[in-house]
């Protein structure tokens, strides 16, 4: 039996350029125990995909979805809040925001065990770092999607979503934060990356690989994160860049930068473990008396940002005040940065927060 709820207060994206209804609640039931009641959020994505004339388009809701995995959603107990259909290129911080609200708000209801978030692969690794690092509790948020379209015979959209609602409402994946299932792996939204645009294991986590994997069906944890994580309010300042440092990348490019009206905070992808043209050495330092947010990761988004060199690299920098972003892409580090400031954090608590968490 379905119902059909209406929630006035958020917005939904009917296609991937439409303005904002009212977001639809389909409760769905089964026979299952109201404590392994699962929030699907549904944001769109390829998961979500069916062709059209000029190429697949997000169109299936959270039913819609539901409904592809057969039988084998007998016994679950899943409510679907259908948060977007858009594309994960057209994800922002401003909509992370809101999806953390929605999923918090969820999550803060005794009969909900987790959450299972379907989202577009381009920016899902974000938004599941952005809820890492904003939504409290220990119930499970998991995002999920395919890397097929659902009009594909080989579509992944079914076996990923099962899994993640599986492991939404698994006791033992509490207290773990956000999380990202696919291709039958579990990997914490800390470390996690798409390394590869289309092949179906295209998520890995460089640092620590993944924390479990689901065999015949049947979740499976081996480790669980040992970092610290600290939850902030999901609030964003959105006056932050990013620069990547290149092959004889002029001086212009930092510099046009640094000059950008209102800039509280800058993220530089270095070489290697975080070492920059050293023409770049002296400005950095500058923007760092300057006031300015900066922070150093590495162009391959994993490793320690540090290095022995005595010529200005990452070290030198590093004791210069600029903030290391240890094992994690300058996308991520990006979000970081953006809710720290928006958090207010003064320059202690936003080295801390991203060096030793």
């Amino acid at each position: 039996m379905s119902q059909i709820r209406t929630c006035p207060d958020l917005p939904l994206l009917v296609s991937a350029l439409a303005d904002y209804p009212a977001v639809r609640k389909v409760a769905l039931r089964t026979p299952a125990a109201m404590e392994h009641k699962v929030a699907l959020i549904t944001t769109g994505g390829t998961i979500s995909t069916l062709g059209a004339p000029g190429g697949a388009i997000p169109k299936r809701g959270g039913a819609e979805l539901l409904g592809a995995l057969g039988e084998a959603a007998e016994g679950l107990d899943v409510e679907v809040i259908e948060f977007a259909k858009i594309p994960g290129c057209e994800m922002t911080p401003a909509r992370m925001a809101e999806l953390a609200t929605t999923i918090s708000r969820e999550l803060s209801r005794s009969d909900m065990a987790g959450a299972a978030v379907t989202h577009g692969t381009d920016t899902i690794e974000e938004s599941a770092f952005f809820c890492h690092l904003t939504v409290a509790g220990e119930k499970p948020v998991v995002f999920t999607g395919s890397m097929r379209t659902g009009s594909e015979p080989s579509w992944d959209g079914p076996r990923n979503l099962l899994d993640a609602i599986r492991v939404a409402r698994w006791p033992q994946a509490r207290g773990c934060g956000a999380m990202l299932v696919m291709n039958e792996e579990i990997h914490s939204a800390r470390f996690v990356t798409k390394g590869n645009g289309l092949a179906l294991g295209a998520f890995h986590s460089p640092a620590c690989g993944p924390l479990g994997r689901i065999y015949n069906g049947e979740p499976m944890l081996f480790t669980k994160p040992a970092m610290a994580r600290r939850i902030v309010e999901p609030k964003v300042d959105t006056n932050v860049l990013t620069v990547t440092a290149l092959s004889g990348e002029p001086l212009d490019t930092l510099s046009q930068a640094l000059a950008r009206h209102g800039l509280r905070g800058l993220v530089v992808a270095g070489f290697g473990s975080g070492r920059v043209p050293l023409a770049w050495v002296k400005p950095l330092t500058q923007a760092v008396q300057d006031g300015i947010a900066v922070v150093l990761a590495s162009r391959t988004g994993a490793g320690a940002v540090d290095d022995p060199y005595g010529y200005g690299g990452a070290h030198h920098l590093r004791s210069m005040g600029l903030v290391a972003a240890h094992e994690m892409p300058a996308p991520k580090a990006r979000l970081k940065l953006m809710l720290a400031l928006g958090n207010a954090m003064d320059s202690p608590a936003l080295r801390e927060f991203f060096e030793n968490e």
